[in-house]
């Protein structure tokens, strides 16, 4: 590395997050940083948007439906017949077969609904505010520009992770007539052509000071999947729907791993001022830091297997340190050396005064336990909105298990092996899951890529059992 980490590197850049009730919502955050609309001067309170929920007022916001329905419905198919379609259905009932054709996952315990964002208007069809239905909602956005630019080298991205999905958005455009018309009738419906895209979509450039001190963590693997998953060949491989589960899961896994490794690394500091054990490195340093999320054997009990406390605690003390860590920094001021600020921390009253923070068994934490767990969690197992990309699975009322769903593996294996109809072995997914923060099994690893039709070879081939993409 060819720069000295600063104290203030300790400390990870990332604004705190808060649960995402819909997986849909970060790509949606995506298209709202991209884009903007002309804002309503008589609104009397902000506003948010959903695509499918009932007209809702609450003291600080409007929730507005933006599914097309009555006579937007019937403007909605009046444009696509003039545009490109042609139908003996009327116009209203066109538009009313296209508007629900586009729907995504259901919010659980609720009646609303988003689109599916495989257009940029599509994904304008909801924004954090309609989501959590909430006035100031965390700025989903800049949390995911901020994980993409720190998993990169010294000097950061050339391209924002907003630009890389809005040039995959276009891209999709262009492959796809339909959608294309689609995504113009929907602008012109439900937004009357006022919403513009904005000149620029700068990266995070108070993350940048971070690159280059973390590498072999999920931020570098985020920034190594978006790259890979928006680049011409992955859009022009997977059909629309497919490649937003896929990139939705991509973003899932940023946010939830993303934010578990970074408690895991607040942990392993606490240790070392408590220990006075501090390396003479910063890369020394981060090889302290133990698996995130321990993928125990599926042989091995639930209670075994359980990852739903240890995480949660692990969160809350790493609240906790990092809420010491920052106090202190914010007294030095952040500039001297790290190794040189962890000895002087461990050699000072600050070490009894944090291993007495570290031993309380208080809960601190909460949004960002609630954010790795949901964005983690398989949303429902059965039924119409199976959710087939998440990995952790309750079982009974006590236990949060590592069971991937099968497409899952499918996402992760394929953003592996690179490109669209490659290869790759069983040694190189083990690898970017060891990066993500998880290492399964060998033999648990194959029956997975197994069940989802990707192994090639026998077991006994350990790591070299061949792995073919799914596309």
């Amino acid at each position: 590395m060819d720069r000295a980490a600063q104290a203030k590197h300790l400390l990870l850049p990332f604004n705190r997050p808060e649960y995402f009730s819909v997986p849909e919502a970060l790509l949606s955050s995506l298209a709202w940083r991209a884009y903007e609309i002309a804002s309503d001067t008589d609104a009397r309170k902000p506003v948010g948007l959903m695509y499918k929920a009932d007209a809702k007022e609450t003291q600080y916001l409007s929730l507005r439906p933006t599914k097309p329905a009555g006579a937007a419905a019937e403007a909605l198919g009046h444009g696509l017949k003039k545009m490109a379609l042609n139908t003996a259905a009327s116009d209203l009932l066109l538009g009313e077969a296209v508007a629900s054709s586009v729907m995504g996952i259901r919010i659980e315990k609720t009646g609303n609904q988003p689109s599916s964002p495989m257009t940029p208007a599509l994904a304008l069809m909801q924004d954090p505010r309609g989501v959590l239905v909430k006035k100031g909602p965390p700025d989903f956005a800049s949390i995911i520009e901020s994980l993409f630019t720190v998993g990169h080298n010294p000097g950061g991205p050339s391209e924002s992770a907003t630009q890389l999905w809005l040039r995959a958005a276009d891209q999709r455009l262009e492959l796809d007539p339909l959608l294309n018309v689609i995504d113009a009738c929907m602008m012109s419906t439900v937004f009357d052509d006022q919403c513009r895209r904005r000149p620029s979509f700068p990266i995070s450039e108070d993350s940048v000071d971070w690159c280059g001190f973390y590498p072999e963590t999920p931020y570098q693997w985020f920034a190594k999947s978006w790259a890979t998953l928006t680049s011409e060949e992955w859009v022009e491989a997977l059909p629309a729907r497919v490649w937003v589960d896929w990139a939705t899961t991509v973003l899932r896994l940023a946010m939830g791993l993303g934010f578990l490794w970074e408690y895991a690394w607040y942990e392993a500091l606490g240790a070392t001022i408590i220990q006075g054990s501090v390396p003479d490195t910063f890369e020394e340093l981060r090889t302290t830091v133990r698996s995130p999320l321990p993928w125990q054997s599926s042989r091995s009990s639930i209670s075994v297997r359980d990852v739903g406390s240890s995480i949660k605690w692990r969160i809350s003390r790493g609240e906790r340190i990092r809420k010491s860590l920052k106090e202190r920094l914010n007294e030095l001021g952040g500039q001297q050396d790290a190794i040189e600020f962890l000895r002087g921390a461990a050699e000072s009253d600050f070490r009894r005064s944090l291993a007495a923070e570290v031993a309380e068994k208080k809960e601190a934490g909460k949004l960002v336990w609630e954010t790795v767990k949901y964005g983690l969690q398989i949303r429902e197992s059965s039924g119409p909105f199976t959710d087939y990309y998440g990995i952790l699975k309750t079982r009974g009322r006590r236990y949060l298990v590592i069971d991937p769903g099968t497409e899952w593996i499918a996402v992760v294996a394929s953003l592996t092996c690179g490109t669209p109809g490659s290869q790759c072995n069983v040694g190189d997914v083990l690898r970017d899951l060891t990066i993500l923060g998880m290492r399964p099994e060998l033999g648990d690893l194959v029956s997975l890529l197994e069940r989802a039709g990707m192994a090639r070879g026998s077991a006994d081939a350990d790591h070299a059992v061949i792995v073919e993409s799914a596309f």
